[in-house]
């Protein structure tokens, strides 16, 4: 199959093209229904806001929708990159637009007012909610977007994602579900909260982008192909071999994952050394500032002089 006639495969999923198209124009509502009383910092903030909504979901579209799923197939290299895209990429920029409040005031009044007022005065929808709360805790983020990354890369299963389409959808959902989770533990938002210091933020995205390259790592230096489905198909793309797929794939998992890890890292530590600078504030002597001990003249008066 020639590169020409592969770019021009492009997928249609209703549930996809629907989920993205409805999140799109309820970021739109929410966002231009709001009463801005802010100043141009805060407006042009909010610009920002939303470009990296829309951009994220422009990288949903473009990891399950374009040709890079034709290609996911028949190469573990393509299926890989669709992984890094929802992951690495569109999760983050959808938690950079800071989606939570504004889609939430997509919704007509009307319905937000008795939907939020059922599930407020349902009895069972407290207790689950109660139950629930645990999931937004760092260390159980972790577990999750680990065990959910890990077990979907575990041989049987993966196999069965290129057999049914269902389960293959179940799995991008699974990604960047748990992977808006983690993101959100790392990036600010006006709703939730992240519970971690900046510092702690940073040694966060250490650890799991340490123990995600671990599996990137085995993708790399196994010396036989995992999968039975890229394995033994029916035909190879491009005189790819079966393991040195696995291996390219092992490597887009590994390296551009690990510089993004550490963009966020870099960002994480910057905003926590600059806090620790903001709240560094000189401990006065006396009840005087060291400023004022050194311009004080003979008669106490300042004297710019001495």
């Amino acid at each position: 199959m020639s590169w020409p006639a592969v770019l021009g495969q492009w997928s249609f999923d209703p549930s996809i093209v629907i989920g993205v198209i409805l999140a799109a124009a309820l970021y739109w509502r929410g966002q231009h229904g709001a009463v801005h009383v802010v100043a141009s910092r805060r407006v042009a903030a909010r610009r920002w806001n939303a470009l990296a909504f829309y951009a994220g979901l422009g990288f949903v579209v473009l990891a399950l929708e374009s040709p890079i799923d034709v290609l996911s197939a028949d190469l573990f290299t393509f299926h890989m990159v669709q992984h890094l895209l929802l992951i690495m990429v569109a999760a983050p920029l959808l938690v950079l637009g800071d989606p939570s409040v504004t889609l939430l005031r997509g919704i007509p009044l009307s319905l937000r007012r008795r939907t939020l007022g059922r599930l407020a005065g349902n009895r069972g929808i407290r207790w689950l909610g109660h139950r629930l709360s645990w999931l937004i805790y760092p260390r159980t983020v972790f577990m999750i977007f680990l065990a959910d990354l890990y077990l979907w890369h575990w041989s049987w299963l993966f196999n069965l994602t290129l057999q049914n389409n269902i389960v293959h959808l179940l799995e991008h959902i699974c990604f960047l579900g748990t992977a808006l989770l983690f993101w959100s533990q790392v990036i600010d938002q006006r709703a939730l909260h992240p519970r971690l210091s900046y510092a702690q933020r940073a040694l966060y995205v250490v650890i799991v982008a340490a123990c995600s390259n671990v599996l990137a790592m085995y993708f790399v230096f196994t010396p036989k192909p995992l999968y039975t489905a890229y394995a033994h198909p029916l035909h190879r793309l491009y005189g790819m071999t079966p393991l040195g797929d696995q291996q390219i794939a092992g490597a887009v998992m590994w390296v551009p994952v690990l510089f993004l890890f550490g963009g966020a890292f870099a960002v994480c530590l910057y905003k926590a050394l600059a806090q620790s600078e903001r709240e560094d504030i000189p401990v006065p002597v006396g009840g005087t500032p060291y400023s004022m001990l050194f311009m004080t003249g003979e008669n106490g008066v300042i004297d710019s002089a001495h």
